[in-house]
């Protein structure tokens, strides 16, 4: 039985992107319109500090070390459709059709044709270099 809702508002969700405090608004608020608009996109990881993020590291689900990742700064969420089977979840179709539409103009999202590298379930601000440059985005513990 699986933790996440299809109601357009999944508490579980809601608990993955607070799991490290003061994850940036901005997201956090992109993320809730775009379940509430389509409650089968979910998040699989938000926030992460040091531990999650080297063990994100030697998994090889992340091609960074600590302190040189967007979900590092609570910049970054990883996005999923609530399917069947894991094909279904990372479609790029849906990745297409429903998350590229629904990107703000401060949002990165790696499943774009000209991404640094290719995340198809990535999306970051497109900014959090600089705002970690200007102490706006702290790193997570």
């Amino acid at each position: 039985m699986s933790l996440h809702t299809n109601t357009g508002r999944c508490d579980y969700c809601i608990k993955i992107i607070d799991r490290y405090p003061n994850f940036n608004l901005e997201l956090r608020d992109w993320f809730k319109k775009l379940q509430s608009a389509h409650p089968e996109a979910h998040t699989s990881c938000a926030g992460r500090g040091r531990m999650d993020q080297e063990a994100a590291f030697i998994r090889r689900s992340s091609r960074a070390h600590y302190g040189k990742s967007s979900h590092n700064f609570n910049a970054a969420i990883d996005l999923f459709k609530w399917a069947a089977t894991i094909e279904e979840m990372y479609s790029k179709d849906w990745f297409e059709k429903v998350v590229a539409p629904a990107l703000t103009s401060n949002l990165d999202w790696y499943g774009s044709p000209n991404a640094s590298f290719y995340e198809l379930p990535h999306v970051e601000l497109k900014n959090w270099k600089a705002m970690v440059q200007t102490g706006l985005l702290k790193i997570v513990e």
